[in-house]
């Protein structure tokens, strides 16, 4: 038995049907409700984001952070 990081529910393995991988670290949910509030707390679901507009995010982060507000040169 788990217990739901959330609620503090005690979830089976076997009958678990929300789950999250993190780190390493499977966290397991009594219901979509608690899954959807952890993933929002742990920043893993963003509003309307796909995959690529996370990554060019932080792509774009990590540039801002190595040059500051001047743009990379490539020649």
């Amino acid at each position: 038995m788990h217990k739901d990081p959330v609620c503090g529910m005690e979830v089976s393995e076997e009958k678990a049907g929300h789950l999250v991988h993190l780190d390493h670290e499977t966290f397991y949910f009594c219901s979509e409700k608690c899954k959807e509030s952890f993933e929002e707390k742990a920043g893993l679901k963003t509003a309307k984001k796909g995959f690529f507009k996370r990554f060019l995010d932080r792509l774009a982060d990590e540039n801002h952070k190595t040059y500051g507000n001047t743009k990379p040169k490539c020649h």
